[in-house]
C-alpha cells in the first residue's frame, strides 16, 4: 500500500484510510463477518490509517479486531471530536478529553494521532460558525497542547463543514490539516486545500465516491432500482454532473469508480482518502485503484472548472 508523508504532522499514511461508517453496530447484526473481514483485510494490505468516531456505534466491532491484532501499535488514527457539539454552549476541555480517552482505551492504542475537531452550532451558517471559531480558538489550543504533552494526541485537525470556516480555522497555526469533502463534484474547499499546500499543512478528503454517485455500479439515474436512496430527486443534478465528466475527462469515462477514487490523490498534496468499507471485495478493489497516482495538475484543473459550473 502506497503512503504519503501527511504534511504538517510527522505522520506517514496509507493512501486509502480505512472507514467504518456504516459496519455493524451490535452482535446480531447479520453482516457482522463480512465486516470484520473487511477491517483485517484492510489491515493486511498495509492500511496504517484509521477513522473512526463514537457516533458510528462501531468501535465495539474495532476493538474485537484491535484488541490482540499485532499490527495495533503501528497504526495511526484519527477520530471525529465534535466539541462543541450542535447544543452545547461552549466549548468544553472536558468532553474534549474525554473523546480522546474513551477512543484510546476502544481502539487498543496509546496515542492518537490527528483528531478530526469540529466546532458545531444552532444555525449552521457560516456566520454563526466564524463567531463560535474566535471565541473558542483559545481554549482549544490550550487543550490540544496540555493533551500532546501527556502523549495522548499527535495533531489537530479539522473538519470545518463550509469554505468560509475552513479559511479562518486554517489561520490557526495549531490547526495542521484539513479534513474535507473533497470529489469531482465537490471541490469548493480548492481554493483553502491549494493555500494548504504553499503554508506546508496537510489535507484529507472525505466522501470521494460522492455517495455512491460516481462509481460504476449506476452508470445514471435510469439505471438506479426504483426505490433505492440514489433514485430521489435530489440527485438528479449530480448524475447529470456524472455524465458531464464521464464527456470531459477520458479516465472518468472508462471507470468512474476508479477515477473518483484517485482524483483527491491527483494533488499531491492530499495524503489519503478517507473511504468507507463495507467487506474484503471492497478493500481489495479500491486499495488496488489508489496505487501509483502520480500527480496530474491539468486533470485536477479540469473537473474543479466543470465542477464550478455545476448547480450542485
Amino acid at each position: 500500500m502506497d503512503k504519503r508523508r501527511l504534511a504538517g504532522t510527522d505522520l506517514d499514511v496509507s493512501v486509502i484510510c480505512y472507514g467504518p461508517m456504516r459496519l455493524a453496530q451490535s452482535p446480531d447484526d447479520p453482516d457482522l463477518g463480512q465486516h470484520l473481514a473487511a477491517m483485517h483485510a484492510a489491515l493486511d494490505r498495509g492500511v496504517n490509517f484509521i477513522h473512526s468516531s463514537y457516533e458510528y456505534g462501531v468501535r465495539w466491532m474495532m476493538h474485537e479486531v484491535l484488541k490482540d491484532h499485532p499490527k495495533r501499535h503501528d497504526l495511526l488514527h484519527v477520530i471525529k471530536a465534535p466539541v462543541p457539539d450542535w447544543d452545547d454552549a461552549d466549548f468544553d476541555p472536558v468532553k474534549f478529553e474525554a473523546r480522546i480517552d474513551e477512543a484510546l482505551r476502544d481502539l487498543c492504542t496509546d496515542r492518537i494521532a490527528l483528531v478530526q475537531w469540529m466546532w458545531r452550532c444552532r444555525p449552521h451558517d457560516e456566520a454563526t460558525r466564524l463567531t463560535r471559531l474566535s471565541a473558542i480558538k483559545d481554549s482549544l489550543t490550550e487543550t490540544v497542547l496540555r493533551l500532546q504533552e501527556k502523549g495522548k494526541l499527535g495533531h489537530l485537525g479539522c473538519f470545518p463543514y463550509f469554505p468560509e470556516s475552513a479559511a479562518a480555522a486554517m489561520n490557526d497555526p495549531a490547526q495542521r490539516v484539513l479534513i474535507a469533502y473533497y470529489n469531482p463534484l465537490e471541490t469548493e474547499m480548492s481554493q483553502v486545500i491549494d493555500k494548504l499546500q504553499a503554508d506546508g499543512r496537510g489535507f484529507l478528503a472525505i466522501r470521494p465516491l460522492y455517495e455512491g454517485v460516481l462509481t460504476d455500479r449506476y452508470p445514471t439515474q435510469a439505471a438506479v432500482p426504483a426505490g433505492h436512496r440514489l433514485a430521489a430527486a435530489k440527485y438528479a443534478d449530480a448524475f447529470a454532473f456524472r455524465a458531464a465528466l464521464a464527456e470531459a475527462v477520458p479516465e472518468a469515462a472508462t471507470g468512474m469508480t476508479r477515477f473518483a477514487v484517485r482524483f483527491p490523490l491527483m494533488s499531491p498534496h492530499c495524503a489519503s482518502v478517507i473511504v468507507g468499507l463495507s467487506t474484503a471485495a471492497q478493500v481489495a478493489q479500491i486499495c488496488d485503484m489508489a496505487q501509483g497516482v502520480a500527480a496530474d495538475p491539468d486533470t485536477v484543473a479540469c473537473v474543479r472548472a466543470l465542477s464550478q459550473q455545476s448547480p450542485i
